[in-house]
């Protein structure tokens, strides 16, 4: 099936590879049944908190992804024509409670830059991933320019002068008394007492002069991109590549000098005069024997994947391409994903996918599985809760895009307690992708251009 994504559609094809073994996850081959059970511990085993949403912001007709801007109140929003549109969090400081709360959105009424002559929206194409710098400066989007090549570049951003913290004490007239005497110079100026209005702060700005191509990987067909960008706790991006309509047959996903079919992870502050980007030390193939980009093989279309907070946990929703869609958990002990095969073509989420001979024992077993038919599909990777709602910590949100139902998934040592619908519930084929705020408070934006806040029902 296709689903686009925009329409929201989720394939992928994948390649052939020699990538360098590792244990699964929850130490698990993809073709073994545990045969020991594991003891998750104590807590929990069930979700008792349901969740809502309220509309902040609409009118972002074919958006593809929002992301928070780090330290500024800022979701940046992507709409697949090509435009960046952005919505302030305005907030107040609560004296009652003794921290910030948010009193408010503004949406930018104008985009921050338009790439719509640079791309192509045919198929799944488009402007598809946003993140940012720790330092908020500097701007990553991806997009499928007109070659059909996945883009991946970056902008500088700035700021307006905030306003002063302290204004200037302002005089008033002394009131005329008739048959007083006449002020002398030694009277005092009073200060009001009023507080001025401030001038509206202009918006962030992208300077379009500042774009710097960092990587740009050849694709066939117009579905399967991915274009997830991430930035990790270590200061790294994280890139989403999907694999091409022909990798099923080629095991491109599974081939270590094709950057199709994976997770990439580049250092854009590692650039040179020369080179766009650095590799980090621990890639797996940093010193050879692949491309020296890749982070995680053997993906389908790794549409959506997120860092845990509070731990490092890698979270990733692999859309699919044939027949499931899939959650893989990648604990930060592990690694986070450093070399993890997610087994494409080799599965098809826990069955056997279309070129299974050759498969390693090492490959990822699934958290969850999600038919790409009938009532579910594609799953909508989202965030491990950790706002201000108790009963939520440590649940990891995500969507189902067909249905457009939020759901929530409790695990314990990579075990699944609990997975079932929190709410709300969103209309079919809507959900597209999930952000998470400075606070740890989580938003969606839908197909139809809303961007919601999800908080405790």
């Amino acid at each position: 099936m296709t689903i686009g994504i925009m329409t929201l559609v989720v394939g992928i094809s994948l390649v052939s590879c020699t990538a360098p073994q590792k244990t699964s996850s929850n130490g698990n081959s993809a073709s073994n049944t545990p045969t020991t059970v594991v003891d998750t511990g104590s807590g929990p085993s069930s979700i008792s908190q349901s969740m809502r949403s309220f509309e902040i912001a609409t009118g972002f007709n074919d958006a593809t992804n929002l992301v928070s801007r780090p330290m500024r109140n800022q979701l940046w929003i992507t709409q697949r024509t090509g435009t960046v549109r952005v919505v302030a969090i305005e907030t107040a400081w609560s004296l009652e409670l003794g921290q910030t709360q948010r009193s408010g959105f503004k949406t930018y009424p104008t985009p921050l830059l338009d790439l719509s002559n640079e791309i192509s929206t045919e198929g799944e194409r488009g402007l598809l991933g946003i993140a940012f710098s720790t330092d908020a400066r500097t701007l990553f989007l991806s997009y499928v320019n007109k070659k059909s090549e996945l883009v991946v570049a970056s902008w500088n951003v700035t700021d307006p002068v905030p306003p002063p913290t302290t204004l200037p004490p302002q005089t008033t007239p002394t009131p005329t008394v008739p048959g007083a005497p006449p002020t002398t110079s030694t009277t005092m100026p009073t200060t009001t007492t009023t507080n001025p209005i401030l001038p509206a702060l202009p918006d962030p700005v992208v300077d379009p002069t500042s774009k710097r191509i960092i990587l740009s990987i050849a694709h066939d067909g117009n579905t399967n991109y991915s274009g997830q960008l991430v930035l990790g706790r270590d200061g790294f991006l994280y890139i989403g590549a999907g694999d091409s309509p022909n990798g099923e047959a080629d095991r491109t996903a599974q081939n270590p000098e094709s950057l199709l079919g994976k997770i990439l992870r580049i250092d854009p502050g590692g650039a040179t005069l020369t080179e766009p980007y650095s590799i980090p030390p621990g890639n797996p193939y940093a010193t050879g024997g692949g491309a020296p980009q890749i982070w995680i093989t053997g993906a389908q279309n790794p549409l959506r994947f997120s860092f845990d907070r509070a731990n490092g946990n890698m979270w990733v929703t692999d859309a699919g391409r044939l027949n499931f869609s899939e959650i893989d958990y990648l604990p930060a002990n592990d690694g986070a994903g450093q070399g993890d095969n997610l087994g494409w073509p080799f599965k098809d989420g826990k069955d056997a996918g279309p070129q299974p001979d050759g498969a390693p024992n090492s490959l990822i077993t699934p958290l969850v599985v999600s038919p790409n038919s009938g009532s579910q599909c594609p799953l909508i990777g989202g965030f491990v809760y950790r706002g201000s709602v108790t009963n939520l910590q440590g649940i990891y949100v995500y969507g189902d895009h067909c249905t457009g139902s939020v759901k929530g998934l409790l695990q314990r040592k990579g075990v699944v307690l609990d997975d079932k619908a929190i709410g709300p519930q969103l209309g079919a084929n809507s959900i597209i992708a999930f952000a998470e705020d400075n606070q740890g408070e989580l938003y969606l934006v839908t197909t139809g251009g809303s961007v919601q806040r999800l908080a405790s029902a």
